[in-house]
């Protein structure tokens, strides 16, 4: 089963051409492994290089269904797609160069089928305060669903995660096999900077697509 990421690389990425000086050249911008097609419920990733950008950064837009959501920290933007075709059946991500010249490029797809049950969660992307330890609801909608599901939490990051460095998560509430589950997610006792962690929800059900979340954790 596809187990796709979307990340859209911004100017600071070392990319080739990235970050180049204007000097009269025409700006590039090119988003290098479009795709067609997306199964329902996967998140995917896009790679894109710029050229003769000015160090102005680029900005990265969708039209159609699913969540965008931006990372600053590792100059990326992640792509979850919606648990179902949406109607109309097209998506558009789009990345334009900052510097004022208007040149962009752009990937419209479409989303298709998922081969089993699709986890999907709500928020897509929320904030914590690691310093305030304020705890954040996640609400769990399985497609599908069966009275046997067995849902598993799970958070990683950038580096390694161990003692609680990105977080921490409550028992799964919810009757089983009615589709609909929330879990509590707990912030690290304390981060050093703004970060964003990745969170799973995985079912047991043959064929499932886990779900995908991005938490931003502050100071």
């Amino acid at each position: 089963m596809l187990r796709a990421r979307l990340v859209l690389c911004l100017s600071l990425l070392t990319l080739a051409g990235c970050g180049l000086l204007g000097g009269g050249k025409q700006t590039i911008v090119q988003i290098t492994n479009k795709i067609s097609s997306l199964p329902a419920g996967q998140f995917y990733q896009f790679l894109a290089t710029v050229q003769h950008n000015q160090h102005s950064g680029v900005t990265v837009t969708l039209t159609g269904a699913g969540t965008l959501v931006l990372d600053a920290e590792n100059q990326s933007a992640y792509y979850i797609a919606p648990p179902a075709p949406p109607n109309p059946n097209s998506v558009t991500v789009t990345v334009t160069a900052g510097n004022g010249s208007g040149v962009s490029d752009s990937d419209t797809f479409t989303i298709t089928p998922a081969a089993g049950p699709v986890v999907s969660i709500t928020p897509a992307a929320p904030t914590v305060s690691a310093s305030s330890g304020t705890s954040v609801t996640l609400n769990i909608a399985v497609t599908m669903d069966s009275s046997s599901d067995t849902l598993t939490p799970s958070v990683t990051g950038s580096s390694v995660c161990s003692g609680g460095v990105c977080g921490s998560f409550g028992e799964i509430s919810g009757t089983a096999g009615s589709g609909a589950y929330s879990v509590e997610y707990f912030p690290p006792s304390s981060v050093t900077a703004s970060t964003i962690k990745q969170i799973s929800i995985n079912s047991s059900l043959a064929s499932s697509t886990k779900g995908t979340a991005f938490v931003t954790i502050n100071p």
